[in-house]
C-alpha cells in the first residue's frame, strides 16, 4: 500500500476558503484522508516490526490482504470512520508508551471484513480485544457473539459465504446470515431528488478508538424518530441547499448518536475520523439540517488542516468566542468561525425560502446573529501574525464572503434579536470572568 502525494488545485482551495469546496472539494479531501490512513497503518505495521507483539503475524497476514484489494474495496476499509480514527490513535500508542493499551488486532477485523464484502476466498487469524468476552467486531459490518471463552477468532470466506470461529463454535456472518449471534450494523439510507446519504451506526467499533472509546458515551440505535428526523433533514437540505447536500453526500459516512443535553441539541466531529457525525437527537427537521451544515464544515477545515498547516506554532491564547461560554485557543477560533459560517449560510437560505412568518423570522435571526458573530471573529483572526499562507487565504475568503452577506437586506425586528443575542452572549460572558471580590 503506497499512499499518493497530494495537491489541491487552487480553484478548490479557493472554495474550501470561501465555506464551500462541493463535492469536488470534498473528493479531494477524502483522497488525501485515505493516503493518511494508509500511512498510519504502514507505521503500525513498522512499530509492530521493531517491538515485536504476540499478535503480530495475524496483522501482517491481514496487512498482506488489504494490500491485495482493488484501490476501491481498500479505500472503503481504511475509510470507514472509527478505523481511520483507530489507526492514528493505535500509532500513537505504539509510538509511545502505550503498548499495552493499543488493539492492534483491530486491523485483521478490517481485513476480514474486507474480504466478506468482496466475496474473496479468506483464511484469516482475528485476535479479539482484551475485555471483549468473545466478542468479534468487523468495523461496518457487524458483530459475531463467540463463547466468552475466545480470545481469537478465525474468519473463513469462501464462494460468497463467511463464517466466525471461535473456542469450538461457529457462526455464520455477513449479508444474509441468519445465526442470531451475528448483529449487522444499522444503516441509515436516505435518497432524495436523486441524491444519497448512506450513514452507518457502528457503535461497536468506535469502543476500539483510543480516547473515544472509553472517554465518550454513545448511545442508543436507529429508531423510528431517528429515522424520520433525518429524512427530513435530508429533504430539505437536498431541495434548498443542494451544495451543502452534495458535500455531505461525498464525505459522511457515520452516524454516532449521543444523549441529549436536556436542552438543545448537542453535535460533534472528530478530527482524525473523516466522514463521522456524533449528534444527539435534533429537535425538529431544520435543527437536523442544520446540525449536518454545521459538522461538514468542521470534517473539511480538519481534512484541509492535515494537508496544509494553517497556523504557525505559538503561546497560548485565549479568545471569546460569541458561540462558546468558555474562552477558545487560536485553533477553536478558527474551526468555530468556520463552521459559523456554514451555520449562517444555511439560515440565509432558509429565510430566502420561508414563507411563514414564525420560521422566517427564526431565520432572519439565525443569519443575522450568526453572520455578524463569523464577521466579528474573523477581523480578530485576521490580525493574528500566526496565520501561514494558506491560513491567511481562508481567513481572506472568510472574511469576503461575510462582507457582501452584510448587504443582506434583514427585518428590523429580527436584526434587533439578533444584536440583542449577541450582546447578552458576551454580557454573560464577561460577567462570569469578572474578578470578585
Amino acid at each position: 500500500m503506497i499512499p499518493g502525494e497530494h495537491r489541491l488545485p487552487r480553484v478548490v482551495l479557493d472554495e474550501l476558503a470561501a465555506g464551500r469546496g462541493g463535492a469536488d472539494g470534498v473528493a479531494w479531501l477524502r483522497a488525501a484522508q485515505h493516503s493518511k490512513s494508509m500511512l498510519l497503518v504502514r507505521a503500525i505495521i513498522a512499530l509492530l516490526r521493531e517491538r515485536g507483539h504476540p499478535d503480530r503475524a495475524a496483522i501482517e497476514a491481514a496487512y498482506r490482504l488489504l494490500a491485495g484489494l482493488r484501490p476501491e474495496q481498500r479505500a472503503t476499509a481504511l475509510g470507514h470512520p472509527p478505523v481511520a480514527a483507530w489507526a492514528f490513535g493505535t500509532a500513537a500508542l505504539l509510538d509511545g508508551d502505550g503498548t499495552a493499551q493499543a488493539y492492534p488486532g483491530l486491523l485483521a477485523a478490517v481485513a476480514a471484513t474486507a474480504a466478506v464484502r468482496a466475496g474473496l476466498e479468506a483464511d484469516l487469524d482475528v485476535p479479539l480485544a482484551v475485555g471483549a468476552a468473545g466478542r468479534l467486531d468487523l468495523p461496518g459490518l457487524g458483530t459475531a457473539t463467540l463463547p466468552d471463552a475466545a480470545t481469537h477468532a478465525r474468519v473463513r470466506a469462501s464462494r460468497g459465504h463467511a463464517w466466525a470461529y471461535g473456542a469450538g463454535e461457529r457462526v455464520e456472518i455477513g449479508a444474509g446470515s441468519t445465526d442470531r449471534r451475528w448483529r449487522p450494523v444499522p444503516r441509515l439510507d436516505l435518497a432524495h431528488h436523486g441524491l444519497r446519504l448512506s450513514l452507518l451506526l457502528d457503535t461497536r467499533s468506535w469502543q476500539h478508538v483510543p480516547g473515544i472509546g472509553t472517554g465518550h458515551r454513545i448511545s442508543g440505535g436507529l429508531t423510528d424518530a431517528w429515522r424520520s428526523r433525518l429524512d427530513e433533514a435530508w429533504r430539505l437540505l437536498v431541495e434548498h441547499h443542494r451544495p451543502v447536500a452534495e458535500e455531505l453526500s461525498g464525505a459522511l459516512r457515520a452516524l454516532v448518536p449521543v444523549p441529549s443535553p436536556g436542552a438543545g441539541s448537542r453535535s460533534g466531529t472528530f478530527h482524525h475520523a473523516f466522514g463521522a457525525v456524533a449528534m444527539s437527537l435534533p429537535p425538529d427537521a431544520p435543527s437536523a439540517a442544520v446540525v449536518l451544515a454545521h459538522e461538514i464544515q468542521h470534517a473539511k477545515l480538519a481534512a484541509l488542516n492535515d494537508m496544509f498547516a494553517l497556523l504557525e506554532p505559538g503561546p497560548p491564547e485565549l479568545f471569546y468566542t460569541p458561540w462558546r461560554t468558555d474562552p477558545r485557543p487560536l485553533e477553536g477560533l478558527l474551526h468555530g468561525v468556520y463552521a459559523h459560517l456554514g451555520v449562517a449560510g444555511f439560515w440565509r437560505r432558509q429565510a430566502r425560502v420561508t414563507v411563514d412568518g414564525a420560521a422566517r423570522y427564526r431565520a432572519e435571526v439565525e443569519f443575522a446573529r450568526w453572520s455578524r458573530a463569523a464577521d466579528d471573529t474573523v477581523r480578530v483572526l485576521a490580525a493574528q501574525r500566526r496565520l501561514t499562507p494558506v491560513g491567511r487565504h481562508l481567513v481572506d475568503g472568510m472574511a469576503a464572503v461575510l462582507a457582501d452577506w452584510a448587504a443582506e437586506p434583514v427585518s428590523p425586528p429580527a436584526a434587533q434579536r439578533a444584536h440583542r443575542l449577541l450582546a447578552e452572549h458576551r454580557e454573560r460572558w464577561g460577567r462570569r470572568r469578572a474578578p470578585t471580590g
